[in-house]
Order: structure tokens, then C-alpha cells, then sequence
């Protein structure tokens, strides 16, 4: 996948490109799919498969107190778009100055001036300053400028449209089985092992302490979560939190997972965790043992869970087929 931060940069006459337009945080199965039918007429076409997505998110620019808190960094972002087939992926700074384009404006110096043939969106799409272009607009710009605009339905599941709000939303609640079936896959946070107190493996229970390099972190309480280290999985449970029963004086949340069957110095080394399902919520214990006694209630739980769930993966990551996940989530969702 070629990914451009510059519109110049862009290749001239690209093979029939096929387009579509947003944010796209989060990739979840709304996102999903439009983007399997903009990599699915790329291949009837003979052509390419073009995301245009802005970056930062256009809330940073024109509202930055009311911008929303990103399901994904760059890097996870462009690994799905890769893993999906798509040609080019082309991350537009958005500017202020670029905020203030009409929806004419967008259509014919973004759009127009290079050469797109066929733009992929949903029906809620917007653009142009102060969100003054809808689908409709798009498609009567189209067809003065020479594109075809094709409308892609809303994907809903039990009365709800899929969307990136709504995700934040339950992963906020701590809902991450529900998070999981709007995102198709388990909701995942990267980043580094940091060094911290060595009080788990005091207890019994090495952690490791995560850096979060995602901007939003789920709701404090016990998780049962997959862990990512270098290609390897292993299962583990990560606690989200102020760690009470030890000393409750973080200001933030802290993370911290504990891998299930898992032995080794992770200090340093980049870490993604998984998000399944919520165990528990976090809470003070009267003293160590009493604590210790509950994470081998939590540990316990959280393999059923895993066994219920199935084998782990030999490799890779988490496949994007939502199939393989809303079956799963039909069982055992905690709405």
C-alpha cells in the first residue's frame, strides 16, 4: 500500500481510481464496508483502490475541546487498510485553510484535479466548510465534473447504526464485547512496556505496565484480553485503573496485563493488547491476600472465557471477517 501525505506527491494517471473519503477511526464494519466495495470495483476495474482520510481528526482543528478521543493511531490504522486490499491510502493534513474549502471547492481541486473516476461513501457523508455538502451535493458535483458517486448502505446491528461514536461510547462504559461486535475484531491498545513498582511480581502476578500510544483507554475494571508480542499471542488479564488496594495515588489510569502462560522480561519491547470482555469492575481489596485471591478468580474466569472462545491464532493478528467474530458476540455479549 502506497500511503502520500501530499496531494503532489500522488502518482499521475492512476489506473482507474476508485475512491472513497473520512476519518475512518476506528475501521470498524460500517468502515469495513464500504472499503471492500471500493477494493472489490478497483478489481472488476482493472483500477486503484484510493482512501482519502484526513489527519488529524477535523475536530482538532475547528473544535479542539470538542474533539473526540481516536480508537486508533496511525500505525494500526494504515496495518487494516494494508490488510484490506487497499492501493493507496493518502492522509490530507487538515488544515484550517483546508477547513474553509466550499463543497465546490473540495470537489474540484481535491477530487476533480486528480483524475478520480468513482467515489465510494456512505449516505451520511458531509464536507465542505461547516459540513455544507451531503451525499446529494457530492453527486450532482459529480456529475458536472465527470466522477460517479455511489451511495453505500449503513451497516446496523439491533436497531443501531455502526459508528465510531458509538464504539467510544461502550468502550467507555467498559462494554468491550459490544465494542468488539461494532469493531469486527476486539478493540486493541499498543505501545511499551514501561518499568513500574515490581508490586505484582511480588504477589505472584508479574504485569506489565503499558504505555499507551491509543488515545482511549477503556473504562477502569479487569479484562480478559489477548497480548501481542513480536507475532507471538498469549491470553492474559489486564486491569484498567488507579490500583487501590496498592496505592490509588495515580493520577491517570494506569495499565497493566498479566500474561496467563507467559514467562520472560517484557520491559521495553512493544506490547498490543486485545480487549474481549470485562470481568469485573475495579475495586478495593481489605488487604494483599484477599487481592490475590480475587486475580486467581479473575485469572480462572478469563481462561473459561478463552475456552469458550476458542484456540489462539499461530500468528498474525486478529482476522478482519466479521463472521468470525459476531457469532461469538451473539453468545456472549454483555450489553
Amino acid at each position: 500500500m502506497l500511503v502520500v501525505e501530499d496531494l503532489q506527491a500522488l502518482p499521475e494517471q492512476l489506473p482507474y481510481p476508485v475512491l472513497t473519503i473520512g476519518v475512518f477511526d476506528g475501521i470498524h464494519r460500517g468502515h469495513q464496508a464500504i472499503l471492500r466495495e471500493l477494493v472489490q470495483r478497483a478489481k472488476e476495474t482493472a483500477g486503484t483502490s484510493v482512501v482519502l482520510s484526513f489527519d488529524p481528526h477535523p475536530q482538532k482543528i475547528i473544535r479542539p475541546a470538542e474533539a473526540p478521543l481516536l480508537l486508533q493511531t496511525r500505525r494500526q490504522k494504515e496495518a487494516l487498510l494494508r490488510r484490506l486490499g487497499i492501493d493507496v491510502l493518502i492522509r490530507l493534513p487538515f488544515t484550517r485553510r483546508l477547513s474553509l474549502c466550499t463543497a465546490e471547492e473540495f470537489a474540484d481541486r481535491i477530487l476533480f484535479s486528480h483524475g478520480i473516476r468513482e467515489i465510494r461513501v456512505g449516505g451520511n457523508f458531509r464536507f465542505g466548510h461547516r459540513r455544507s455538502g451531503d451525499f446529494a451535493t457530492l453527486r450532482r458535483l459529480g456529475e458536472s465534473l465527470g466522477f460517479q458517486v455511489v451511495e453505500v448502505a449503513a451497516v446496523q446491528t439491533r436497531g443501531w447504526r455502526v459508528s465510531s461514536t458509538l464504539i467510544r461510547r461502550a468502550l467507555l462504559q467498559g462494554r468491550a464485547s459490544w465494542a468488539r461486535h461494532l469493531l469486527g475484531r476486539p478493540y486493541q491498545m499498543a505501545g511499551m512496556v514501561v518499568r513500574g513498582a515490581g508490586r505484582g511480581e511480588k504477589l505472584g502476578f508479574p504485569t506489565a505496565n503499558l504505555h499507551p500510544e491509543n488515545e482511549l483507554v477503556p473504562a477502569c475494571g479487569v479484562y480478559a484480553t489477548w497480548a501481542w508480542i513480536g507475532g507471538r499471542c498469549a491470553e492474559s488479564i489486564t486491569n484498567v485503573g488507579f490500583r487501590p488496594t496498592v496505592d490509588g495515588s495515580s493520577d491517570a489510569p494506569v495499565v497493566e496485563t498479566h500474561l496467563l502462560d507467559f514467562r520472560g522480561d517484557l520491559y521495553g519491547k512493544r506490547l498490543s493488547l486485545d480487549f474481549w470482555r470485562r470481568l469485573r469492575s475495579e475495586r478495593k481489596f481489605s488487604g494483599a491476600g484477599q487481592l490475590v485471591e480475587q486475580i486467581q478468580r479473575d485469572a480462572r474466569r478469563a481462561r473459561l472465557y478463552f475456552e469458550r472462545v476458542g484456540r489462539l491464532p499461530a500468528a498474525g493478528n486478529w482476522p478482519l471477517n466479521e463472521s468470525d467474530t459476531q457469532s461469538e458476540a451473539e453468545r456472549i455479549l454483555d450489553v
